[in-house]
């Protein structure tokens, strides 16, 4: 008996029998949520489902914190479904340079209020004319303290009115400059000599000391709700306002700061939601019914969705169960203009306890959470490990919120399908029921 030849398949055997094992292992997803402990000789008794019962419905933001934000909105139109909207801000000004020396017998030649646009939202299509009135602001407004969309506005003297044509595209000429698309605001002159005034007052000494003598500007939409939403970057280092002047030797210019040192926020109105389609007044007004077929998320202190998961817990009335994936489909409505109305990059979703607090859910760092699948025309969340403890007894659900990422920056808004709708709303999950 040729032994040697024996232990050698023996060998090659045992390690081809190894190499599938590893080959096996290694192309197990990564992405299991670490749920994938289904007992020994369950691994073909999984169930699907997708019939779960969800009921939503959209109701009002409550309140929404608009002070330091990375954007600022500026605008007025009217929504064909969610209706008007209007956006203002306000900001303080910092100091380029403190005891200013702006030479003998200095003279204004402009005042320029200049903001980086970001980008536009809304009638983009007919892109109307907007009118802005630029006014200082009565009281001081403080960065350690918060701001919410529904903070007035105290608006006093008035430094300049604007009418211009949004162009988010377009690069503009500054002092030979090319640079990015600006929203360019001329001010009266007379608040350049205000400045000047202020300087030789001893009123520029320092930051604290300006903003006690000015406390900011804000800038309001006045011309009606037929324009659009400017998304304004007023932050950048491209954004400030300018004051030109010469003075007997020369010409010079002194710049007033925006900077994410200013204490700065937005106001949003939505009055009533005038002009807003007859499905999402109905579910504004109480009639939740109407949330089944459709559902509208609008950032800006718009509206949220909320739903619940009423059956959830009679999935393991017969056995426990192992959730091997959860994943929340919010499939779009195909109808709505998204060439003019662009839906939002991405969605939020937070859970409610029984006092109505948000608190994160347990899948927030998942993947997709919240992404917009274009290949199923849907945003997609996975919900597994939330899923789970509910199911376990080890959280009560009081429901859940879904919102618009970034609603605080960002005018884009989305109609999704509700739980009865074609094509619905719906949790798809995939366990393995184990006996009690």
């Amino acid at each position: 008996m040729n032994y040697k030849k024996i232990i050698k398949n023996t060998i090659t055997a045992f390690v081809s029998i190894i190499s599938c094992v590893i080959v096996l292992v290694s192309c197990t997803p990564e992405n299991d949520f670490g749920l994938d402990v289904q007992p020994p000789g369950d691994e073909l008794n999984v169930v699907k489902t997708d019939t779960i019962l969800i009921n939503a419905y959209t109701r009002k933001v409550d309140s929404l914190r608009t002070d330091e934000t990375s954007l600022s909105l500026l605008g007025h139109y009217t929504d064909p479904i969610f209706g008007e909207l209007k956006a203002s801000f306000c900001t303080q000004l910092l100091l380029s340079s403190t005891n200013v020396d702006f030479g003998t017998n200095p003279v204004i030649d402009s005042v320029i209020l200049h903001l980086q646009y970001h980008s536009i939202y809304g009638n983009v299509a007919q892109n109307n004319p907007v009118t802005v009135e630029v006014r200082d602001l009565q009281n001081n407004i403080k960065i350690d303290s918060n701001y919410y969309s529904f903070s007035p506005i105290n608006a006093g003297e008035l430094l300049g009115t604007y009418t211009y044509t949004p162009n988010a595209k377009d690069s503009v000429i500054v002092e030979g400059k090319k640079l990015g698309p600006q929203l360019r605001i001329p001010l009266d002159k007379s608040f350049g000599q205000r400045i000047i005034d202020a300087n030789l007052a001893g009123h520029l000494a320092s930051d604290n000391v300006f903003q006690q003598f000015f406390h900011g500007i804000c800038v309001l939409p006045v011309s009606g709700a037929n324009g659009s939403i400017s998304v304004l970057n007023i932050v950048s280092q491209y954004s400030g306002l300018t004051i030109y002047y010469h003075n007997d030797l020369d010409t010079s210019k002194y710049r007033l700061n925006i900077s994410t040192k200013s204490a700065r926020y937005c106001n949003f109105e939505h009055f009533a939601y005038a002009g807003a389609s007859a499905d999402l007044l109905g579910q504004l007004n109480g009639d939740t019914l109407l949330g089944q077929q459709k559902l509208f998320l609008q950032p800006l202190a718009g509206t949220e969705v909320v739903f619940k998961l009423p059956s959830i817990k009679l999935l393991n009335k017969d056995f426990s169960i192992v959730i091997n994936r959860a994943e929340l489909i919010l499939p779009v409505d195909a109808s709505v203009n998204e060439e003019e109305y662009p839906r939002p990059a991405a969605l939020g979703l937070v859970k409610m306890n029984e006092a109505g607090k948000y608190f994160t859910l347990l899948d927030a760092s998942s993947d997709p959470f919240g992404k917009f699948d274009k290949g199923k025309n849907a945003y997609r969340f996975i919900m597994t490990k939330q899923i789970q403890k509910i199911i376990t007894g080890g959280e009560t659900p009081f429901g859940f919120v879904l919102l618009v990422s970034g609603s605080s920056v960002y005018a884009n808004r989305v109609v999704l399908n509700g739980p009865k709708s074609t094509n619905p709303m719906r949790l798809e999950i995939t366990y393995t029921p184990i006996q009690k």
